[in-house]
């Protein structure tokens, strides 16, 4: 066999972790595929989109992280979806911000709490959008945070403002300023 000569078996396809996929409501699976990827995936986001000028019936927009790359053809088969349904990624980021349209200007704009994310995958989700807050924004949602939950005790508090930062990736605007945070905490709680 020549080097040129190699059948369609023997070229592997190439393995990827993260893909979009397009779903429409009213294909027969679509709850199928939704519900067994909220149950079976641990990272993943979705939104339903609206139809717009090019686009002729309301459809999902789902991101799928893995942990273990596959190839497309492996993915369709396993959720039992056509091929054409399923695209890889080139950036994750970017995929992230399709979702809502943030770099789209000329497509309608959804709102971040529109999207539907999985626990697992929040944080690298909202990372996405760090570039669209300022310091003193994140500040007021944290303090907004503290505000809302100063019924709590002081340690039940920073626990679960601990996970809010997390979900929210407000990682180093809370380090920077940790020190006024959990001085705000112990203020409020007693108050």
């Amino acid at each position: 066999m020549k080097k040129n000569d190699t059948s369609s078996e023997e070229i592997e396809e190439k393995k990827y972790r993260h893909f979009m996929i397009l779903l429409y409501p009213e294909d027969s699976y679509f709850n199928d595929v939704l519900f067994d990827i909220k149950g079976s995936f641990k990272k993943y986001a979705y939104i339903k989109h609206i139809p717009e000028e090019e686009e002729k019936k309301e459809h999902v927009h789902l991101i799928l992280s893995l942990d273990n790359p596959r190839s497309e053809s492996s993915l369709s088969r396993r959720l039992g979806l056509p091929k054409r349904l399923i695209q890889h990624t080139k950036s994750l980021r970017a995929s992230c911000r399709y979702l809502v349209h943030k770099d789209n200007e000329d497509k309608y704009q959804y709102n971040l709490d529109q999207v539907i994310v999985s626990n697992a995958f929040r944080s690298t989700y909202f990372k996405s959008f760090d570039d669209l807050l300022s310091d003193e924004e994140i500040l007021d949602n944290i303090y907004g945070f503290i505000d809302d939950h100063k019924d709590f005790s002081p340690i039940k508090l920073e626990m679960e403002l601990t996970r809010y930062i997390c979900s929210n990736s407000f990682h180093s605007v809370f380090k920077r300023y940790y020190s006024t945070i959990t001085k705000y905490i112990l203020y409020v709680t007693k108050s």
